[in-house]
Formats: C-alpha cells, structure tokens, sequence
C-alpha cells in the first residue's frame, strides 16, 4: 500500500516573523497576505539574499526557500515633519 506523501513544512520570514508553507512557490500576494499585510497592494515586497524587488508584481510567482527572509514595505509616502 503506498503511504499518503507528506508536506514538507518551509519556514520563511517577513519582516522578522516566522511564516511556514508546504508549497514550493508562493505568489506575491500570497506571501503579503499569509504575513498579514492586506490588502497587499498597499505594500512591496523586497527579498533579502539575493536582494530582489517585487514592486507591484503581486500576481508573480517566488520560489520560496528555508529561512528566506522578506521584508513588507508600506507603499503610502511617509510625513515629514
């Protein structure tokens, strides 16, 4: 009898907080809204190493690897004073 095949469990970050996925790749929004950052297109998303900028590209894929590291950018201008 063939055993059920198990999820491998991915740990990833945005912005410092400890995220898990059983899926290989993750659509930018996908990676924004799991984090909490909704709606997504209120932010960027950036990656760590190798440091890649996913602007508004929210429909595109990311290969998404153990310990990656992301960071959410709030898009609105930010006051001066």
């Amino acid at each position: 009898m063939t055993q059920p095949e198990k999820h491998h469990q991915i740990t990833y970050f945005v912005n410092g907080e400890e995220e898990t996925t059983s899926e290989n790749e993750l659509t930018v929004r996908a990676i924004l809204e799991n984090a909490g950052f909704t709606p997504a297109t209120d932010y960027t998303l950036k990656s760590e190493n190798p440091p890649r900028d996913f602007d508004s590209r929210y429909d595109d894929k990311v290969q998404i690897h153990e310990h990656e590291r992301f960071q959410a950018l709030h898009k609105a201008p930010t006051p001066t004073s």
